[in-house]
């Protein structure tokens, strides 16, 4: 496995793998790879947009998508998306992007959203991050 910076041409593989990870249990989300490819391009294309891919016999089978922003502490870089293909999960890979990733930022502090009880959440506990208790996400139907 290669761990590498994302490269344009990349972002169309994982918008391939993003949904047949997603639509799963236990997301249960509905994306296309229209939908998926439209949202992890955005990320692309943010001020401060550093991506990682993993890739294995030439195909993509992991990533991590972020932006490195200013914050009052120092700079902070939040993971926007990681990605690991169902039939490569528990095998390193995303230990792997995220070893990659402290390594090589220079910002002062990673972070991130996730949801509870998934087994995401503890995958970021293991990696050494910690529950911001005084946060709390807001959201609302329009």
């Amino acid at each position: 496995m290669d761990i590498r910076l994302c490269k344009e041409n990349d972002v169309k593989a994982c918008g391939d793998t993003y949904p047949k990870v997603f639509n799963e249990a236990p997301w249960n989300e509905a994306w296309t790879t229209e939908s998926a490819f439209s949202y992890l391009n955005d990320f692309y294309h943010t001020p401060g947009f550093m991506g990682l891919v993993a890739v294995e016999n030439e195909e993509v089978i992991g990533f991590l998508f972020g932006v490195k922003r200013k914050w009052w502490s120092g700079d902070e870089f939040f993971i926007n998306e990681m990605c690991v293909r169902a039939d490569q999960q528990n095998k390193g890979v995303g230990k792997a992007l995220m070893d990659h990733l402290i390594r090589m930022t220079d910002a002062e502090t990673v972070s991130l959203l996730t949801d509870r009880g998934l087994p995401a959440e503890n995958f970021y506990k293991r990696s050494g991050f910690k529950e911001v208790e005084r946060l709390m996400f807001l959201s609302r139907d329009v």
